[in-house]
């Protein structure tokens, strides 16, 4: 009796785990891996928050996983610190971090290139009153193209009421500020995400003129995606042949070479296509090649793909 209790209970357990599996699965927003968007703060006006704040990290992981649900793959500064080496100092001016973003563009590391960049500024204000203070958080900031320089969209959000703070210092020092000043400042990053989503959708059709609809029915920009292509032990012949079949697609935009070496090519491969249609197109343009496509290795992870002859 006590081991058919048992088993029940895990079948019931078994039974809640895909439940929830699935509820989890379905939050996920369809074309999670769809436009790549930079987005960096910039705290030049001495009167924004300063980058290295906890009420500016705040705000970045806050925008960062609402642009996420809408479709967006953020790169954000932490990416380019780590992955490039970069050093964002506090008080830099804007064109400054434009001209870091374009630094990054032409790195040989696809994956920190993007086409779009989101620059912010978030703006605290407290108010001393006969009874009370009363803050207000303002973010504003605009959405440049990065190929052409131009500002595509500008944002700026502020809550229609504001937040009051204790008047007696012994109620609410400095710090007790500062908290009030981070959570409330994530509430209106989350606030501002969902409206940047609609703006970065303005954006995408004034470049491509187009988007793309997924299964699930959410529209998301039909912007290219940028992969790191290794061709690893193909000839200067195959790898021509290869460049030529690829470009022939509609839904490649670019297959530009980055370097060449003894024994590889590293390319930076420009679409429009899933990653699932990409490894059609790679596999046809190999057999275009006269490449034996049982010989070949491809391996295809994020924004990375190796294809690699093993004859």
């Amino acid at each position: 009796m006590f081991r058919s209790k048992i088993r029940q209970l895990l079948k019931k357990l078994a039974t809640v785990s895909t439940i929830s599996l699935l509820v989890a699965c379905s939050s996920f927003p369809a074309g999670a891996n769809g436009t790549k968007v930079v987005v960096i703060g910039e705290d030049s006006n001495p009167r924004s928050v300063v980058r290295d704040s906890e009420i500016f990290k705040r705000v970045v992981s806050q925008l960062q996983e609402t642009m996420n649900r809408g479709g967006y793959y953020v790169v954000d500064e932490d990416m380019l610190a780590v992955k490039l080496g970069f050093s964002f100092n506090t008080r830099r001016p804007k064109a400054e971090l434009i001209e870091t973003l374009m630094v990054a563009n032409n790195t040989h590391d696809a994956t920190v290139q993007s086409r779009l960049a989101v620059v912010f500024a978030i703006f605290p204000s407290v108010k001393e009153l006969s009874f009370s203070k009363k803050l207000e958080v303002r973010i504003r900031g605009d959405i440049y193209d990065l190929k052409t320089l131009s500002p595509l969209a500008s944002f700026e959000y502020k809550p229609k009421k504001a937040y009051l703070i204790p008047k007696d210092v012994s109620q609410c020092d400095a710090y007790c500020i500062e908290e009030i000043v981070g959570k409330n400042a994530r509430t209106v990053a989350r606030e501002l995400g969902t409206v940047l989503t609609k703006k970065l959708k303005v954006a995408v059709s004034k470049i491509d003129g187009a988007s793309t609809t997924s299964t699930a029915g959410s529209s998301v920009g039909a912007l290219p995606v940028t992969y790191n292509f290794s061709m690893i032990y193909f000839s200067v012949v195959e790898a021509i042949k290869i460049k030529k079949a690829m470009m022939a697609f509609s839904d490649v935009t670019g297959f530009e070479t980055l370097s060449v070496e003894s024994s590889q090519r590293q390319i930076a491969l420009t679409s429009k296509a899933d990653i699932g249609v990409l490894e059609e197109h790679i596999i046809e343009a190999v057999m275009l090649a006269d490449v034996n496509a049982d010989n070949i290795s491809l391996n295809m992870s994020g924004t990375d793909i190796e294809l690699e002859n093993l004859n």
